[in-house]
């Protein structure tokens, strides 16, 4: 198994022979066993000949099985004679009295977190000679002839040479001469000392590194006896010598008087007068965990620096003054915040619990050992991969690392699929040139990851969707040359899982949390690495190099799925790890049948067609194409050809002889002739609709359509008062009743639309009234609805007959708007107070609306005397939308409106929020409220609406309206910038105030006059309260790579899992690179890929029916001459040209600051932005 590991790591290329040297390399390596640590022969004949073995005679003296040389060391290459200290000079260690001396120079602070213990006389390390210098700068791969790297070289002080005990060494650099392309195969030098080691007292290379720095010119008297004593003490075993050794590298960095012999300054001054030592003992918060510092020293770079320890594990680390202020305020803020004092520091006596954080951290799907993953190699640009996570007995190499550090415990070793990032620069002419380069690397890649929200994801797929995987993709921001590889991953990924769920024991899965937690302790690793399986050996030896070259190239696959009108049609064959296995075992691997034996087989894997159990077995795929082959009309309308076999065969069960069978048949039974009455009435529709005026088929679309959406409503509940029949999933039956249903809906779409109307149609609407709505110097403008208007016509809105646009909303929507579903989302006090503000405002003046009587609410919410009327007319035209959407008018649509909303929450302050952002009525949640309030009542009569915010704030309006407590009808879903430790969750670990925003940054302006921590609105949208809230803060800016990654793993499987009957997007296009915010990094492309996701999410749930709300974006470059008498105009000024999009009485005058962040809009902003999200509908409107 390490051999065929190897082989992969080094990229061996398949015509080496049996007897080759590459073999006889990789061999050597498998073994892991070497009498030496690295051979140092040619090296020291070198050495030799350089040197002339002019220095006096080795003496050795001989300690164990060890051989120490004691004659004088030479300076390694790069290193002065300086640096290396006489050995004739006698070795003045630090006696203990004066070790006691230094006890009152001591902070009591400092002297309650690190107890020394006393450490006994011993003898001294010996001077190395010149081979064993010479040995040592090979194992250590570090001098003008050994060194790898460029920055690869002797440090030029004592503490640094010594940390090269944890350097990273090659173990295959002879290999990498013939083959540059290969992957160098790294390995910490303990780890590999110690995988060497025949006993406790050989670890010759760690030992030959001690001795070096224990004899370097300027290493402290007691570093020495430190060093010496971890040397010289008993060890049981090697792991146990290392111990020794790693606690000696460690206390050198923390005790005192090896502080004050290197320089260190450890007495704390008594007044901030006498020096920048008055920090010494001052406690601080680094990293999110309690700190001290402990010395100073003067810096000739940074002027000061002074080194602290974390209280729980004495690891130090350095401060810069800037870096020592922002410390020491975060833990003053921890102090006010929890009302503490200046207690006692009590270390923890169990050990660190600085990744205690991450200690429980689990990962879904984790039993089968499949991951998204962030490879730590810099080529991978940092994207989100499938990778395999290894179990703790499969750690190889690295097992003994696990003594290094307590941070260990924080890493998990991972084998990331099919990688790019490892393909050689350019090909070679061994391989293929139709091959793709990014697929010419090893096929896998050994990596090992700290464990975190952000490095770890859950696996998404459990089949191969091409769609999927490709949606995904586009997030990543690579070529579109990976994709191959990219898919090459996830079908190795899936294969992978498939055959973990179907094929493997789960009895590691079933260990409590305690149990899997006692045993991580024990092993000294994290617990994803004993919850993932352990695949057998000969699942991993499979030859998936030659099988994924048999497997058809994307664009293929790509063709084949635009082709097929099929739901499964884009779905890729799993490859079947299992049945690759049975045919290399007898009697398959001769040749031979084994009809009766497969009959037996109890791990094959059935797909739905073969289960010999449809009614307990939903079906995975369901083809409704196969109607169109039917030459019969009425074989078009039968119930097999919209219900699933799984389905079918409990309608088809017939009641037993007792009450249980009665009861699920009655059921059931309803379910069953709910559908039969639908889609006959469909039938009979459809075969007079032609007859209808336009205005009669408007209408009777509209009534079939939601009868659709009724009926599954009421199937639903039907099956609420039956009882499921033995080994049947309610939960199972639910998913395939309202397939059903929508199937119903899409051939009701298909069969009763027309030009323009229904299918393939995308819908604009907005309303010029919005306009009345006035700011002024800001930054969301009037001219933002124009801009809008303007990228929706570039998409093709009013030309493209496909893409209609509406340019004003009928009354009739106005006063449900206004008199229903307003005063449902919003108090009748917030909703009083707002009209009255707006009406004290004079004609052609702003003033703020949302101030309490307090005066907070900020000023950054004005308006003038239209925002009521602009704000009600923005609600009704969403309304509207959905009403379009639903009703079968168009399959999506886009509401150019404001003032934006989802910050506008039941009255003032939604959420803790110190103002409105911008917000009065909150659009997006009227609609909400809008479709699921019953027919009978005015609404749409939909069970579930699912709201996915990805403006560049948490919309806390909306999540308070919908969700303040769990609503089965709503899903409220929001990425956003933001998190816990920007927020202030906890002590946050920020370097400066970038991560810390004002909402005065965030919104243009100081709210109040008063100033907040964080991302606007706050800490509302740092977690999850229940289930219908699913928020995922991005950090403090928004990438596409993060957002890509959300959409795939966590925001798809949720809002399937909770098919709604209509998506709601609140479009915020704020988190745009160029946006005056200044928080994202998208494109105008990442919008159109987002927007795409999200309508391929709907078509697998609700028939494709989303509608989107216009929320922030406000990179809108200025439209108009600065009306300035006083100023002359620029020649330079570039103006945004909105054309006839522009009315005539719309001003926009900008402050000057303003205008020059939004001139590189001209390159790309809003309107691109909108321009591209239209695309996206106009591109997913066919159903």
């Amino acid at each position: 198994m390490v051999y065929h590991i190897l082989c992969s790591m080094v990229s061996l290329p398949p015509e080496a022979g049996e007897n080759s040297d590459q073999l006889d390399y990789v061999s050597s390596m498998a073994t892991d066993v070497s009498p030496e640590l690295f051979s140092p022969k040619s090296t020291y004949e070198a050495y030799l000949t350089e040197k002339s073995m002019e220095e006096r005679p080795v003496k050795r003296q001989k300690q164990g099985s060890l051989s120490i040389d004691i004659s004088p060391a030479l300076p390694p290459s790069g290193t002065t004679s300086a640096a290396i200290g006489n050995a004739d000079a006698p070795i003045a260690l630090t006696s203990a009295d004066e070790i006691d001396d230094f006890s009152s120079m001591i902070h009591p602070s400092v002297a309650e977190i690190i107890k020394l213990e006393s450490i006994p006389s011993v003898e001294p390390l010996e001077c190395l000679s010149p081979r064993d210098v010479a040995e040592l700068e090979s194992a250590l791969q570090i001098g003008d002839t050994h060194s790898f790297d460029d920055n690869d070289g002797w440090r030029p002080d004592w503490g640094g040479n010594l940390l090269l005990y944890d350097k990273d060494v090659i173990v295959n650099k002879g290999y990498l001469v013939g083959y540059p392309h290969a992957k160098p195969v790294r390995i910490k030098f303990c780890d590999w000392v110690v995988s060497n080691a025949q006993g406790s007292n050989n670890l010759r290379g760690l030992e030959l590194l001690f001795h070096f720095v224990y004899n370097m010119k300027g290493t402290p008297a007691m570093a020495k006896k430190i060093l010496a004593y971890a040397i010289r003490r008993p060890a049981e075993s090697p792991e146990r010598r290392l111990e020794f050794i790693i606690n000696a590298v460690q206390r050198t960095s923390y005790d005192p008087v090896v502080l004050h012999q290197d320089g260190w300054t450890i007495k704390k001054a008594e007044t901030p007068e006498e020096g920048e030592a008055f920090h010494i003992g001052r406690r601080i918060m680094w990293q999110r965990h309690e700190a001290v510092v402990i010395a100073f020293t003067p810096d000739e770079t940074y002027s000061a620096l002074w080194k602290a320890a974390y209280v729980e594990d004495l690891e130090t680390f350095d401060l810069e003054p800037g870096e020592l202020q922002n410390a020491a305020r975060k833990w003053e803020m921890k102090q006010k915040k929890f009302g503490k004092k200046n207690t006692s520091i009590v270390p923890t006596p169990s050990g660190s619990t600085r990744f205690a954080a991450t200690a429980n951290f689990n990962v879904e799907g984790i039993e089968n050992g499949i991951i998204l993953a962030v490879p730590t190699s810099k080529a991978a640009q940092g994207v989100l991969w499938p990778a395999r996570v290894q179990h703790f007995t499969e750690g190889g190499f690295t097992s003994a690392g696990n003594l290094r550090r307590n941070s260990s415990k924080n890493q998990v070793q991972v084998v990331f699929l099919a990688p790019f990032w490892n393909a050689p620069q350019a090909p070679t002419s061994k391989v293929s040139a139709s091959k793709d380069l990014y697929s010419l690397g090893p096929l896998y890649d050994f990596d090992t990851i700290e464990v975190s929200e952000y490095n770890i994801q859950r696996y998404p797929f459990d089949k191969i969707s091409m769609e999927k995987v490709k949606g995904s993709f586009r997030f990543l921001g690579l070529p579109k040359a990976v994709f191959s590889r990219y898919l090459d991953a996830h079908r190795l990924a899936v294969a992978l899982k498939t055959y973990s769920i179907k094929h493997m024991s789960k009895e590691h899965a079933s260990s409590s949390d305690d149990q899997v937690m006692a045993s991580a302790n024990l092993t000294e690793s994290h617990v994803l690495s004993l919850r993932t399986p352990i695949y057998p050996t000969v699942a991993l030896m499979i030859p998936f190099d030659f099988v994924l070259s048999k497997l058809s190239h994307p664009s293929e696959q790509l063709v084949t799925a635009k082709m097929s009108d099929d739901e499964g049609a884009d779905l890729d064959q799993t490859i079947d790890i299992d049945a690759i296995i049975r045919t290399m075992t007898p009697p398959s691997c001769f040749g031979e049948t084994e009809q009766d034996s497969s009959q037996g087989q109890q791990n094959d894997i059935l797909t739905p067609q073969q289960s010999t159990n449809p009614i307990f077995s939903p079906d995975s795929v369901f083809t409704p194409a196969q109607v169109a082959t039917q030459n019969n009309e009425d074989a078009l309308w039968t119930l097999d050809k919209f219900v699933s076999d799984f389905l079918l065969g409990l309608f088809q069960t017939q009641p037993g002889g007792d009450d249980f069978a009665i009861d699920a048949i009655d059921g059931l039974g309803c379910m069953k002739k709910l559908l039969i009455s639908l889609i006959t009435k469909l039938k009979r529709l459809s075969e007079v609709f032609s007859e209808y005026s336009t205005s009669q088929k408007k209408a009777a679309l509209k009534n079939i359509l939601c009868q659709c959406l009724t009926v599954k409503g009421h199937g639903e509940d039907s099956l609420e008062h039956g009882t499921i029949p033995p080994n049947a999933s309610k939960e199972a039956i639910i998913v395939e009743w309202r397939k059903a249903c929508e199937r119903v809906y899409k051939r009701a779409v298909r069969k009763l639309s027309s030009q323009g109307a229904g299918n393939n149609v995308t819908c604009v609407v907005t309303d010029s009234r919005c306009n009345g709505h006035i700011t002024h110097g800001g930054f969301e403008r009037p001219v933002r609805i124009p801009a809008a208007i303007k990228g929706a016509k570039r998409a093709g809105a009013g030309t493209d007959p496909n893409v209609l646009l509406i340019t004003q909303v009928e009354d009739s929507f106005l006063l449900v708007a206004e008199d229903v579903v307003v005063p449902r989302a919003h108090k009748l006090s917030y909703i009083k107070r707002l009209k009255t503000k707006i009406a004290a405002i004079p004609h052609n003046e702003t003033a703020p609306l949302t101030e309490d009587s307090d005066g907070d609410g900020g000023d950054d919410t004005c308006g003038s005397r239209g925002s009521y009327t602009a704000a009600v007319v923005g609600v009704a035209a969403s309304l509207k939308a959905a009403d379009m959407v639903v009703g079968g008018q168009c399959v999506n649509a886009f509401c150019a409106i404001r003032p934006p909303g989802h910050h506008a929450g039941p009255e003032l302050h939604s959420m803790k929020a110190v103002s409105n952002g911008f917000c009065l009525l909150n659009a997006a949640a009227c609609t909400a409220l809008y479709a699921t309030t019953p027919i009978s009542q005015g609404g749409l009569g939909l069970r579930r609406v699912c709201v996915i915010d990805f403006d560049v704030h948490h919309g806390n309006g909306t999540q308070d309206i919908l969700c303040s407590t769990y609503d089965p009808r709503f899903l409220y879903v929001s990425l956003h910038a933001g998190g816990a430790y920007i927020n202030g969750y906890d002590n946050e670990d920020s370097d400066d105030e970038s991560f810390r925003r004002k909402v005065g940054a965030n919104r243009g302006a100081y709210v109040g006059g008063k100033k907040q921590d964080g991302i606007f609105p706050g800490r509302c949208g740092d977690t999850s309260p229940h289930e219908g809230v699913l928020n995922i803060p991005l950090g403090p800016k928004v990438t596409a790579s993060a957002m890509g990654a959300a959409l795939v793993t966590q925001i798809s499987p949720k809002v399937e899992a909770f098919f709604p009957d209509l998506i709601i997007l609140s479009a915020g296009f704020d988190a745009h690179v160029n946006d005056p915010l200044g928080m994202g990094g998208l494109t105008a492309g990442d919008f159109r890929s987002v927007t795409e996701v999200a309508c391929q999410i709907a078509s697998r749930v609700c028939s494709g029916r989303i509608m989107s709300v216009l929320e922030g974006g406000y990179g809108v470059p200025c439209c108009q001459h600065r009306d300035d008498l006083f100023l002359p105009s620029n020649p330079d000024d570039r103006f945004l040209d909105l054309g006839d999009d522009l009315p005539a009485d719309m001003k926009d005058d900008i402050p000057f600051t303003l205008r020059q962040k939004l001139d590189k809009c001209h390159a790309e902003g809003f309107l691109e932005c909108v321009k591209e999200h239209v695309e996206g509908f106009k591109n997913c409107n066919k159903r």
